[in-house]
């Protein structure tokens, strides 16, 4: 994950360089009374922009994503006993086609909210687990592939000003982030030492049964997507000041 965090700390710097938003960010002002379809409108028009990247401000290719290390674990709900998955050089499919449904701005109360779809998301790359999962014992380190069809997201986030150096920014100070999706779709490879036939087997209950390994991995991907979400958020507001994102006009 520290590839990520280092990139949201080059757009930051990029940006608070100039203490001016990219060109291709038109703001909403803040006496808009319609400033939620506003800032909607705005935010349609950003995804594709920001998915393809920006070389003037050292902004690369989103799509696909690359996270150094990802860490899953489970609830216990569905097995009886804990699990840990790691993700070693991730990397993230599918967000180019995210859509933004919806975005709900209430500036007085200092809240958004956020709803996005994503067809399909998958995240690759080298793993390693142990544990237990649906009351079996599960290990083994090899290749993920861990795909989510029909994601529904939703974020709630609120904010507090801080002043600094005679300006304000906004800070993050408590999130939530929930998610649906019609289908999960797992493949793990060199599962119990590289025994194919046990791995076959292991990775076709899972994914019989993926609806009960959603369940148990639903908070752990939540909690790690909304701490990307926080930091990220947090690290861009630190550069800008608060009123160049909902200028008067």
């Amino acid at each position: 994950m520290s590839s990520v965090l280092y990139l949201v700390l080059l757009f930051g710097a990029a940006v608070s360089a100039k203490h001016v938003l990219p060109s291709y960010v038109k703001t909403c002002s803040r006496n808009d009374p319609n400033l939620s379809e506003c800032a909607l409108k705005r935010g349609k028009e950003i995804i594709p922009k920001i998915i393809k990247g920006d070389p003037s401000i050292r902004l690369p290719v989103l799509d696909p994503m690359m996270l150094d290390k990802v860490g899953i674990s489970t609830t216990g709900r569905a097995n009886g006993g804990g699990l840990q998955l790691t993700c070693y050089k991730c990397n993230v499919y599918g967000l180019s086609n995210a859509v933004l449904q919806d975005i709900k701005i209430d500036l007085a109360k200092k809240h958004i909210a956020l709803k996005i779809f994503v067809p399909q998301l998958s995240v690759a790359g080298k793993y390693d687990v142990n544990g237990k999962l649906l009351l079996f014992p599960i290990t083994g380190n090899g290749q993920a592939n861990i795909t989510l069809l029909d994601l529904k997201a939703e974020a709630a986030l609120d904010w507090k000003l801080i002043k600094r150096k005679g300006s304000e920014y906004a800070h993050i100070s408590r999130d939530r982030v929930d998610f649906t999706a019609s289908r999960l779709k797992l493949s793990l490879t060199g599962l119990f030492g590289g025994d194919k036939a046990l791995s076959d087997n292991m990775n076709q209950i899972l994914n019989d049964n993926w609806r009960e390994v959603l369940d148990d991995l639903k908070p752990s991907i939540s909690g790690t997507v909304s701490e990307i979400i926080k930091f990220t958020l947090n690290n861009i507001f630190d550069m800008i000041p608060y009123e160049l994102f909902f200028p008067e006009k």
